[in-house]
């Protein structure tokens, strides 16, 4: 089963996945799910602090919480053997009864990938995935960016955070299932493979059925984020033309961008150092943009005097030269942080334009 995307909650941008067992003999009728438990926000989910467990919920009770949220979900019927149905719900139960509640790594452990990874475990074979999994990107990244929604908030934090070695590595088509609501579609064509060479269809010939919501929620209209990315580039350029004449008008932005700056770079920062997972650790490209580097100049400039517009054309140069290259050879070109750094650089022309002409800012 799976639910529809929404930006009720940062984890939910992609949908969630979740397996439906039912023994009509019995009345049984549940709900395996990974369920989130406490966390203090985006920062825990992206550095590795996500606690996740597996529960066991009954599905009437289940449903009516996705339609509380105005959310549909989705019922894709497995093709399965009884005897996989059997093994696969005395596994779930073991694992519930467990009470393990490990702290995961949401990009490759979230509730999709355990839910397939159960199911894998317990068929006779395994899931190989045709022609449909080649739609999707190869790279978490790139997987990720592709399915976003341009108009979600999260777009930028995600895109930026997911710039970095970790998340460079090509996935396996089972990899792919990280975003839950792709799955219907990587299953269209998948096949269970058993030893013998015989192959079956993952999902039966019985239509999905559709759970609707009385009360859909409010679908996200926003504004996609690279047009508040272009609008914010515009602004620069029209404020740094019109603070030529009015110093004043310059200041403030100086002060508004170097502070948003600052925040992306401490942002970076503390989420690599204390995140404990190879997609937010290490290594971020965005380091090259978004550094300690200009804090620092600026500092040192109180102290001693410094050839300042030297120092913003060579800035201006580098972040210009970056996306340059970024945008050639790199898959990890996105159109609002593109226009974002852009909004730098153009600030860093203004003011090595005023400072040769020895005009006060």
């Amino acid at each position: 089963m799976v639910g529809e995307p929404s930006d009720i909650y940062p984890q939910t941008v992609f949908g969630h996945a979740f397996l439906r067992l039912q023994c009509p003999e019995k009345g049984l009728d549940n709900c395996f799910s990974m369920e989130s438990g406490d966390y203090e926000g985006f920062r825990d989910i992206v550095t590795g602090n996500y606690p996740n467990r597996l529960v066991v919920i009954l599905t009437k009770e289940y449903l009516s919480s996705f339609d509380a949220e105005g959310r549909v979900v989705t019922e894709y019927p497995l093709n399965l053997s009884q005897k996989e149905i059997q093994r696969l719900w005395k596994y779930l139960d073991e694992k519930n009864a467990s009470g393990l509640s490990p702290y995961h790594d949401f990009f490759h452990h979230g509730c999709s990938q355990e839910m397939i990874r159960f199911l894998s475990d317990n068929l006779d074979g395994h899931i190989v995935y045709g022609e449909r999994a080649k739609n999707y990107g190869n790279t978490l990244f790139t997987l990720g960016t592709q399915t976003l929604p341009l108009n979600s908030w999260i777009r930028i934090p995600f895109v930026m955070l997911l710039s970095t070695d970790g998340t460079d590595n090509k996935l396996e088509d089972s990899e792919k299932t990280a975003v839950p609501f792709i799955i219907p579609d990587l299953f269209s064509d998948a096949v269970i493979m058993d030893e013998n060479g015989q192959s079956r269809p993952v999902l039966s010939d019985e239509a999905p059925h559709t759970y609707r919501p009385q009360v859909p929620f409010k679908k996200n209209t926003n504004i996609p984020i690279y047009l508040w990315a272009a609008f914010l580039l515009v602004l620069v350029v029209l404020l740094s033309c019109i603070g030529t004449k009015y110093p004043w008008i310059s200041k403030g932005l100086d002060v508004m961008l170097f502070l948003f700056y600052i925040l992306i770079t401490i942002s970076l920062i503390a989420v690599c150092f204390s995140s404990s997972l190879p997609t937010t650790s290490g290594w971020n490209w965005n380091y090259i943009i978004y550094n300690p580097i200009p804090l620092i100049i600026w500092l040192y400039g109180k102290l001693k005097p410094l050839h300042w517009s030297f120092i913003y054309a060579i800035y201006a140069f580098w972040i210009l030269a970056f996306l340059l290259i970024l945008f050639i050879v790199g898959d990890h070109y996105v159109m609002g942080q593109y226009l974002m750094a852009l909004s730098f650089a153009v600030r860093c022309v203004f003011k090595a334009f005023q400072k040769i002409n020895k005009q006060t800012i």
